[in-house]
């Protein structure tokens, strides 16, 4: 499927999510039209999503932050999904697992079905928030069309003696 696509379907989700939350969940994304045509297995961003939301927002009372940004950089497109991280550490009392890291794991394979060696996956706490990173072959730039022909227009006709 098409980037735009995947986003598509993140923007739906988290739709109902913000109506679940209220403005305990903040969206931000940063979209590069650019990167719309990007390659990538079908529902890879879902659980990603998915996943800053039960870990990153539900756990909060405040809520938290969860943006999706994508951009193109040369021949690579970059898709990034950051949210905040809850003060309440993992496994304190009324607070929720840190998870296995079965969504993570299940993304990282099937993107590297998909683009081996030329996508990049990588997930961790950077600079206070969670972030995931997929590097992604860029699309390939549309070809010019043909230059058309001009069509054959017939000579003059002659007439046989």
């Amino acid at each position: 499927v098409t980037l735009a696509e995947e986003i598509t379907l993140a923007q739906r989700y988290l739709a109902i999510e913000e109506v679940r939350f209220g403005h305990r969940l903040q969206v931000q994304w940063s979209l590069d039209p650019r990167t719309d045509a990007a390659r990538l297995p079908p529902l890879l961003l879902q659980p990603l999503v998915e996943n800053a939301v039960k870990h990153g927002v539900e756990p909060s009372p405040r809520g938290g932050k969860l943006k999706v940004m994508t951009e193109l950089r040369g021949s690579r497109v970059v898709v990034r999904i950051t949210n905040t991280l809850p003060t309440e550490k993992p496994g304190a009392a009324g607070s929720p697992s840190q998870g296995h890291g079965i969504a993570l794991a299940n993304v990282r394979a099937r993107l590297a079905l998909l683009h081996d060696v030329q996508g990049a996956f990588s997930a961790g706490v950077q600079d206070g928030l969670y972030q995931v990173r997929i590097t992604l072959p860029a699309p390939a730039a549309p070809r010019p069309a043909a230059p058309a022909h001009a069509p054959r227009t017939p000579g003059p006709r002659r007439s046989s003696p």
